[in-house]
């Protein structure tokens, strides 16, 4: 899977995210929010958590080669996994505590976050294993 996004947009994501996560408490703190407008402003921070992680995992590096494209499609595959155990987990406690609107809170975001960390932590091994040459046993290198 390749990246569609050119490479500044992983640095522009990276900002939007920080933004999104800020800009609502700071809003808060001078109170520029109430009853009325928390639905919007809750709507459009997970909104920009949206748009600034899908132009992370999105956005070409500059390597972009098939490893780097299997790296990404990897980590979707995992995000996936781990995502499908936290919501089973949350639907559990849920339906513990008897309250099933708790379940279906923000895991689509939390999908995307484990997506791009996982994404992150794959790039840098990835990074880390041809810088050093590392090779595997039997004489092969590293994908």
């Amino acid at each position: 899977m390749k990246g569609i996004l050119p490479p500044p947009c992983r640095w522009a994501g990276y900002a939007l995210l920080l933004l999104s996560v800020f800009v609502p408490m700071l809003m808060y703190m001078f109170g520029m929010i109430d009853d009325g407008n928390l639905l919007y402003v809750k709507l459009g921070m997970k909104s920009a958590i949206w748009i600034a992680l899908f132009m992370i995992f999105l956005a070409r590096t500059k390597d972009e080669c098939e490893a780097v494209a299997s790296i990404r499609a990897r980590s979707m595959k995992y995000a996936l996994y781990i995502w499908g155990v936290c919501y089973l987990v949350l639907l559990a406690l849920a339906a513990a505590e008897h309250d099933l609107s708790r379940a279906d809170n923000s895991i689509g975001i939390v999908y995307m976050v484990i997506n791009v960390l996982c994404m992150e932590f794959l790039h840098q091994k990835y990074r880390m294993e041809k810088m050093f040459g590392r090779r595997r046993p039997g004489g092969r290198e590293t994908k």
